[in-house]
């Protein structure tokens, strides 16, 4: 029996580059150091800079008693190096917009018309670039490096989990202890963006949705079509025909972008959540949900995967989206699953 042919004869055709992407990107390791850059303890928090064996910096955030609480989810930006009022500041260089980062890692952006100004700088902002070696340590607000997805998820947020929720099962295996040490932490990022993302559509957030899809993410979006009855009597169809489309993530952010515009109401809902560790390629997950979204003018009922790649420790990104519609998948195969992907 065959899955959804139309998105597996597309998957054919770039498997082998997406394959290719992933083994051709270098992952980076990111150790601690006596170089590292702290910034001191405040609220609880520090905010580090990790420097790798290239000089350049990787910025985490530690609790008070050294645990890894979060990479910082920003790319090329002014960061501010303590948490204030439980946020830590940042300004994206390239638009000038503002925002903060709460203490799990969640972003939020502000009115920069109703914003207070930035913390005054004591010294040179920092390039990411720049050897850490030339960099002052004085200096108030650095540049953020690349985006990465956060750690997010306390243990007391995932241990208060209602059974109902969508990712109650997951977040047990967080917490039952029989995950190593790498394992959970990933998963906690897979928790902590699929939590968001149940959110984002509704609240239209366009900019958390594009945080982490890879450049070269390859995408695949389908459409219920409902066709017009032949005799012209009016209504539509039930059931009706889907369409599928490739897109890059540059025309998915767009089209999601006028979608949110057009639309005064989205909602969408989760369930049959799972996530599958690669069974040979270490730092490769898929993830697996189903989503009835429901907008102004449109509603569909299918199922999401999506890959994901942790082998670069500070940017974790998907590469892969795909969607199919329910009534598309049988009992016997399932939706699309990590185990598709031939990445050897």
């Amino acid at each position: 029996m065959q899955k959804l042919l139309p998105i597996l004869s597309a998957l054919t055709l770039i498997l082998a580059g997406v394959a290719v992407a992933l083994w051709l990107r270098p992952a980076r390791n990111v150790p601690g150091s006596s170089g590292d850059m702290r910034f001191g303890v405040h609220e609880g928090l520090e905010l580090v800079g990790l420097v790798n064996s290239r000089g350049k910096v990787t910025y985490v955030v530690y609790d008070a008693e050294g645990n890894r609480v979060f990479s910082v989810p920003v790319r090329n930006c002014l960061l501010d190096v303590r948490f204030r009022g439980g946020l830590l500041r940042f300004r994206e260089n390239a638009t000038g917009r503002e925002g903060c980062i709460d203490r799990t890692g969640h972003i939020t952006f502000t009115d920069n018309a109703k914003a207070a100004p930035m913390p005054a700088e004591r010294a040179a902002a920092i390039d990411e670039n720049t050897p850490a070696k030339a960099k002052a340590g004085t200096a108030e607000r650095h540049n953020a490096g690349n985006a990465t997805a956060t750690a997010g998820l306390s243990d007391s947020q995932l241990r208060s989990m209602a059974r109902s929720n969508p990712f109650y099962k997951e977040a047990a295996k967080v917490l039952s202890g029989k995950l190593d040490e790498s394992d959970g932490q990933r998963r906690r990022v897979i928790l902590n963006y699929c939590e968001h993302l149940r959110t984002a559509y509704n609240t239209k957030d366009i900019d958390f949705l594009r945080q982490v899809f890879s450049d070269r993410a390859l995408i695949i979006v389908g459409n219920v079509v409902k066709d017009a009855p032949a005799d012209g009597a009016g209504g539509l169809q039930p059931g009706g025909r889907v369409e599928y489309f490739l897109r890059t993530k540059k025309e998915y952010i767009s089209r999601l972008s006028r979608a949110f515009a057009a639309n005064s109401r989205i909602d969408v809902a989760f369930s049959s959540f799972r996530i599958m560790r690669h069974p040979t390629v270490d730092g490769i997950y898929g993830v697996s949900l189903r989503q009835l979204y429901k907008s102004d003018s449109y509603a569909d009922d299918g199922y999401l995967f999506l890959l994901w790649d942790f082998r670069n420790p500070s940017m974790p990104l998907i590469h892969v989206r795909t969607w199919q519609p329910a009534s598309a998948v049988n009992a016997d195969e399932g939706p699309i699953n990590i185990t598709d992907f031939n990445l050897e």
